[in-house]
């Protein structure tokens, strides 16, 4: 492969250390497959420094998370779910361990039965986290669903106290009563802040947060923990919504979760090398369409990175630029498939071969996440995560 996207292992280390300053208790998000940079690459390097608590989006990665851990380090980790999980992986997932996320009646009601059965057999607990929505409006209970949540969630509770209950025959008359040794446990109740930056929006929801807590408190719910902070949240106010977890996804891999610069060091170096070295004429045209007129003579480049590997496209309208022996090498015309040309002209001694960076640090220069975003109009996570799996991922030290 022409490609390589280098993942540090000392810069992941270092934000690490800038999360726990402001919060200790970390749930650390590798959802995406961590962020499209591999759970295989970064979660030894979490375990190694003493993460034990994972969130996902899907069951494959949680499922992929226990293997890892078990097998390679022979430790028990936790993982929750934060997407929808379907009725037929929950039994997969509470043999496992993975705590499930709950955040509708109608997804309740539809666990209800498999969770009954599980429950009956009363070889594993259930663990859930319940999501609430405070103004996201994306996943999470309104306030007025809360105490017919709590309604099921007593009935649950109610039989984890009497431990035992009535087994049925097939016309549904009781035949003999057994002992239920399975147990539903509220690991959380969390939600999610929209716009970290609006401090009325903030308030507002952490607001409407701590009322729906209170309604759990008065109907008598049991539950172990709250979570509200992100990325965004644990930097903009710092220890002020720490609760007793924050989730951290974006800050481990260095993307900047504020508007300014928070101080986070960028775990990727994505680049590759010239392949190409043409001389053109001024007033001729390089690349598709109409848009790589030539204004000079021109010493042009050609990199073997295209939109099929993740580059936006977008970028070509932004006066963007690649690094290459630590100067900028401007993108000239459309981004292509597999290929970009660039402006090479007045860089000295570049020779067919010489590497290429894309995303990362060369001499004194930088391209940021955020930057390449900013060409893009789009955001870090849209970047980071859409870099094609055939590029070779390489762990440096």
């Amino acid at each position: 492969m022409l490609i390589d996207l280098e993942i540090s292992r000392r810069k992941i280390e270092k934000n690490l250390e800038k999360i726990r300053e402001i919060n200790e208790n970390i749930i650390y998000v590798l959802k995406d497959d961590a962020y499209g940079l591999g759970i295989e690459n970064i979660l030894p390097i979490l375990i190694e420094n003493g993460c034990n608590y994972y969130a996902v989006a899907y069951i494959e990665e949680a499922l992929e998370i226990k293997r890892i851990s078990r097998e390679r380090f022979s430790k028990e980790v936790n993982v929750m779910m934060l997407n929808y999980t379907e009725v037929e992986d929950i039994k997969i997932a509470v043999e496992n361990g993975i705590e499930l996320t709950i955040y509708s009646l109608f997804q309740f009601r539809e666990y209800e039965k498999i969770f009954s059965e599980i429950l009956k057999e009363g070889k594993n607990n259930i663990k859930i986290h319940i999501k609430l929505n405070t103004g996201m409006n994306r996943l999470g209970f309104d306030g007025d669903e809360i105490e017919e949540l709590c309604g099921i969630l007593k009935r649950f509770q109610v039989r984890n106290e009497n431990k035992r209950f009535l087994e049925y025959d097939k016309k549904g008359e009781g035949v003999k009563t057994v002992e239920n040794r399975g147990k539903l446990e509220i690991v959380s109740i969390f939600s999610h802040i929209s716009d970290s930056e609006n401090f009325e929006k903030t308030e507002a929801q952490v607001k409407k947060y701590e009322e729906f807590l209170r309604i759990f408190q008065k109907m008598g719910i049991d539950y172990r923990y709250t979570h509200l902070q992100a990325s965004p949240l644990l930097f903009k106010y710092r220890e002020k919504y720490n609760y007793d977890f924050g989730r951290v996804g974006m800050a481990i891999y260095g993307m900047e979760p504020l508007l300014e610069r928070v101080g986070l060091e960028q775990v990727i170096n994505l680049h590759s090398k010239i392949i190409s070295l043409r001389k053109v004429r001024k007033g001729e045209q390089v690349s598709y369409g109409n848009n790589g007129l030539l204004e000079r003579d021109t010493i042009v480049a050609v990199v073997p990175i295209g939109y099929a590997h993740g580059l936006k496209k977008q970028i070509e309208s932004s006066n963007s630029y690649i690094l290459i022996k630590g100067e900028k090498a401007y993108i000239l015309g459309e981004v292509c498939m597999d290929m970009i040309l660039v402006d090479v002209t007045d860089i000295e001694g570049v020779s067919v071969g010489d590497k290429a960076v894309i995303i990362g640090v060369q001499g004194d220069e930088e391209i940021t996440l955020l930057k390449m975003a900013k060409w893009a109009d789009t955001i870090q996570d849209d970047i980071l995560t859409n870099f094609d799996k055939s590029i070779r991922r390489k762990i440096v030290e």
